[in-house]
Formats: structure tokens, C-alpha cells, sequence
């Protein structure tokens, strides 16, 4: 056969080089174990999670030569809720209440940087069952943790790439993620990637997303308590940084009163 006859003319060298490498892609057994709890739990908060409201305060600057060029500071009531489609995806969306100390209602914002996602896409991208083809995921022995907590990297596939799952998966995406051993709940994730401003193809973005666990309504969620996303500063672009911080959650349920209806006996008769 055709697949009998390219076989024989590799060499044994390569077939031990290949045989490596497609073991090297390969997650361990215990690795393998790891993943498939970090994606169940993220497939659980992506099905049980309840609509909630939180305080939002945002941090957004522009810095040159490390010095600061540019910031505002927003407050808001930050909302996720269940879409209501087929997906129920989740949605999220703020309500503006100060910008810079002052007052205001304000609906668009002119930050200097801005990011959204860390409730809704921040583990589906990296950490869920379907993207798991996307990525090689190793170890981070590298890592300084704290007790209790394991770390783990993950960079994107090249051969991965036409895969319809990792269509939205940038090449040369980088990454790693930190767990709770205890209940492989993710405690931090970051992501690296390419992104170029205007024509400056050199500056490289990090978003960074630490969870906590929260109660609402008597259940636990791990959710965000502190989101960032930076760029590189290069000799043509400035260093942007954004800093959000979540506090004070509490699920969002709409309340209803029923009114008895009067009949007609008692309504005024014209005379």
C-alpha cells in the first residue's frame, strides 16, 4: 500500500524524532486528568451561572517612557446575564455612574484601553473541551506559586490553526494558568498575543484574569475579582494599561407585584 511505502522510506531517525514530538503534543495522564476538570468546571459555570450584578472600578492609562501620559478612572455597576438564546450566552454590559470622581451617566467611553470578556470567554477560549486541539499545555515549573496551587502554560498550535475550533485562536497565542489543587478551580489565567497597532506589528498584549470564590444565593462561583490588560510600549507606540477590579456581588432578579383588578361595578357611572 501507498501509506506501507512512504512509511519505509523514513528514515529511523526521523520516525524516532516524529514519534517524540507527537508524544511531546500529548498531554500526561495526570495533565490529561487536570484539563478534563478544568473543563468541566468551566462548563458548569458556563451552564449555572445566574444573572448578577457587581461593583466595577476601572483603571485605564496611556504611559510613554514609563511615565503615565494619560488616565481616567470609571465606576460602575458591571452586569452578566443569560442572552436568552439557544446559547445562553452569557452577556455583559456596565452602567456608568462616575468617570474621574464626578458624576455621570455617561454610555460610551473614551478610554485609552478598554477590554471585556473576562466573565463570559475568559476559560471557554483557553480552558473548554472543544479547544483543547488548539492548544499544547505543559507543567510551569517555572512558576512561583503558593501553597496549595499548581500552574500550567499553554501556547497555540501551529497545525491547529485551519481547525474550525481554533479559528478565533491567534497565532503565536501564549498563555498559562494557575489552579487551586484542591478543587482545579482556576485561580489566574494570562494570555500573550500578537497585536498590532496601526502599522506597528511589534507590540504584544496581555490580559490576566484572577478569580475568587463567591457566593450567590447560597452557591458557590468562582468569579472574576480582578481583570488586566497591557501592551508593550515600543519606539512607535505607546504602553496602554487597563485595571479592573469587582467587588460587592449579588445576584440580579427582577421582582413583580400582582394587583387585584377592580371590577366594573365600582367604577365611576357617568351621569
Amino acid at each position: 500500500m501507498r501509506l506501507s511505502s512512504a512509511f519505509a522510506r523514513t528514515s529511523p531517525a526521523c520516525l524516532i524524532g516524529c514519534f517524540a514530538t507527537a508524544l511531546a503534543q500529548q498531554p500526561t495522564p495526570a495533565l490529561d486528568q487536570i484539563l478534563s476538570r478544568v473543563e468541566a468546571n468551566t462548563d458548569q459555570y458556563k451552564a449555572t451561572v445566574p444573572s448578577f450584578l457587581c461593583d466595577e472600578r476601572i483603571t485605564s492609562q496611556e504611559l510613554r517612557d514609563g511615565k503615565l501620559k494619560h488616565e481616567i478612572t470609571i465606576d460602575a455597576l458591571f452586569r452578566v446575564t443569560r442572552s436568552g438564546s439557544p446559547s445562553d450566552a452569557l452577556e455583559e454590559s456596565r452602567e456608568v455612574r462616575a468617570i474621574n470622581g464626578e458624576p455621570s451617566s455617561a454610555k460610551k467611553l473614551n478610554m485609552p484601553i478598554s477590554f471585556s470578556g473576562g466573565f463570559s470567554g475568559a476559560l471557554a477560549k483557553f480552558l473548554s473541551a472543544e479547544r483543547r486541539q488548539c492548544f499544547d499545555y505543559q507543567p510551569d515549573q517555572s512558576a512561583s506559586v503558593s501553597p496549595g496551587t499548581e500552574a500550567f502554560t499553554f501556547t497555540a498550535r501551529e497545525d491547529a490553526a485551519k481547525q474550525p475550533a481554533c479559528s478565533t485562536i491567534q497565532p503565536g497565542t501564549t498563555g498559562k494558568f494557575v489552579i487551586d489543587s484542591a478543587t482545579i478551580q482556576v485561580t489566574h489565567i494570562e494570555r500573550t498575543v500578537p497585536n498590532p497597532i496601526g502599522r506597528d506589528q511589534s507590540v504584544l498584549g496581555t490580559a490576566t484574569v484572577d478569580f475568587t470564590p463567591v457566593n450567590l444565593n447560597g452557591k458557590s462561583f468562582w468569579l472574576p475579582s480582578t481583570v488586566t490588560a497591557f501592551t508593550t510600549e515600543t519606539p512607535k507606540t505607546s504602553a496602554f494599561r487597563f485595571t479592573a477590579k469587582y467587588s460587592n456581588y449579588h445576584r440580579f432578579s427582577a421582582s413583580s407585584t400582582i394587583l387585584p383588578t377592580t371590577s366594573d361595578s365600582n367604577q365611576p357611572q357617568p351621569r
